[in-house]
């Protein structure tokens, strides 16, 4: 069978020549040794790909093993093709060479084959043998093409996958600095109107205490005066200068020091309070934030008959008295669920749970369709994206991720991102990452809450829907 032209598949980029000592940069393009050593030789500092145009600060050259083996390989087909047909004489005998000896691989002569050298040996037409050898060739040619159409195809994949980790980072790049943009600027006006507002009120107090000190430096520069007048008249010796203007005098000797009015220096709560000032501007921060924490409430409809809901439908827990509840479609029946009235058909939302010390719950999100009046396997074939800390959740198919760490989690935190397909899970008190399920979702999805059965008394805390 013909074998495809591989030629294409092995010429350099550079020279346009079959590989000579082909080498690999880091981006996985590949060019002759000596081609991208002279493509580089004049070139200070940073170096690129010549094909693709990465940069790199090092130059850093591999040998392509796989491919010098491949180019040898081919460049002996080749050679064995191209070989321009001409008539082969034996040596010895000065004989066509027309048979070819299977045993010692070489061509031989009529004469050579009659021979007692070659006697016992098996001897067939050197065109039989040729073409035997040429089907031989052709199957490893074949067999060749396929590892290297196996290889440029693992090519292709690891530069695909570094164009869409490359794609990858410069996507959250850029959302990291939208977000963080919006919050800084957002802080920053809030810092800007904050401090106008306390130079405003503060020059208004300012002003008023330096009129009331302008007005008692006033009074004290009367009073020094009058003293000073008091005291003169009192040095003279003769009645008639004594007595001069005297009851003038004595009127200015009656003078009183007249305090000015006190100066409320109260700045305004939303300046000077503390922390209200800062609660207040993070709780109007959140408006920036996406997503914002989601403040949840239990729906009763759905609750299983089993549960205590709180008056304010945040906390939810195992009660040996049964509520007097109608019976709901929505209602679950056999498994002890209730869902949030809130639900999701799209965006990103993320919410938290208070778990306490239980040492049994279940936490996630469902579909609307669950069947809610059966046992349900909870998995996510079954519409369940769940997280428990359980001692049977490995037979109930739920990640017992939560079981497994070290320090027990307190307070959960829940991400759903229903475009992105993502349900995560993160311990909410330090936000580290905990687990995370990827799934294609197509209906309403439920924040969905099992406390667990208190059997044995020891998991009676509720699980608690934090306020966002």
């Amino acid at each position: 069978m013909a074998s495809p032209d591989l030629t294409q598949e092995l010429t350099c980029p550079i020279c346009l020549e079959i590989f000579t000592h082909p080498v690999f940069l880091e981006c996985g393009h590949h060019f002759c040794s000596s081609c991208i050593s002279q493509s580089w030789q004049k070139v200070p500092g940073d170096v690129s790909c010549p094909q693709c145009r990465q940069v790199f600060t090092q130059r850093n050259v591999r040998p392509a093993r796989t491919l010098i083996n491949i180019v040898e390989k081919v460049r002996e087909v080749k050679v064995k093709v191209t070989q321009p047909q001409e008539e082969f004489y034996c040596q010895e005998h000065e004989e066509k060479l027309k048979l070819f000896c299977e045993d010692e691989h070489k061509a031989i002569c009529l004469v050579c084959g009659m021979s007692r050298a070659h006697k016992t040996h098996s001897v067939i037409p050197i065109k039989e043998a040729a073409q035997i050898f040429k089907n031989k060739l052709e199957t490893s040619l074949e067999t060749l093409q396929k590892q290297m159409d196996l290889s440029l195809h693992s090519k292709r994949e690891r530069e695909d996958g570094i164009f869409h980790m490359k794609a990858e980072v410069d996507r959250l790049r850029n959302e990291i600095n939208s977000e963080f943009e919006k919050m800084h600027k957002f802080l920053f006006e809030k810092e800007e109107l904050m401090k106008a507002e306390l130079e405003r009120k503060s020059n208004k107090i300012f002003e008023e205490m330096e009129n009331n000190l302008t007005k008692t430096m006033d009074e004290i520069s009367s009073l020094e005066a009058a003293i000073r007048d008091l005291k003169s008249r009192l040095e003279v010796q003769l009645a008639p200068e004594f007595l001069k203007d005297i009851q003038d005098l004595l009127l200015r000797s009656q003078m009183e020091f007249h305090k000015p009015g006190t100066v409320s220096t109260q700045l305004p709560v939303a300046i000077a309070g503390e922390p209200v000032k800062y609660i207040k501007v993070w709780r109007e921060m959140r408006a920036v934030i996406s997503p914002v924490p989601a403040s949840l409430t239990l729906d009763l409809e759905t609750a299983n008959s089993g549960l205590i809901i709180s008056q304010d439908l945040t906390s939810v827990r195992d009660g040996s008295e049964e509520p007097d509840r109608p019976d709901h479609p929505k209602r679950f029946e056999m498994s002890l669920y209730v869902l949030s009235s809130q639900s999701f058909t799209s965006g990103r939302h993320y919410w938290e749970v208070g778990l306490g010390n239980k040492p049994l719950w279940i936490v996630g999100v469902c579909r609307e369709s669950v069947d809610r009046k059966a046992y349900i396997s909870e998995s996510a074939e079954n519409g369940f994206w769940t997280i428990a800390r359980l001692s049977s959740g490995k037979l109930l198919k739920i990640p017992g991720v939560i079981s497994q760490l070290e320090v027990k989690t307190r307070k959960l935190g829940i991400y759903l991102d229903y475009e992105g397909g993502q349900v995560s899970f993160y311990d909410a008190e330090d936000m580290s990452h905990l687990y995370t399920f990827t799934d294609t979702f197509t209906e309403k999805l439920y924040p969905i809450f099992n406390p667990c059965n208190n059997d044995f008394g020891d998991n009676s805390e509720p699980l608690t829907l934090l306020s966002g």
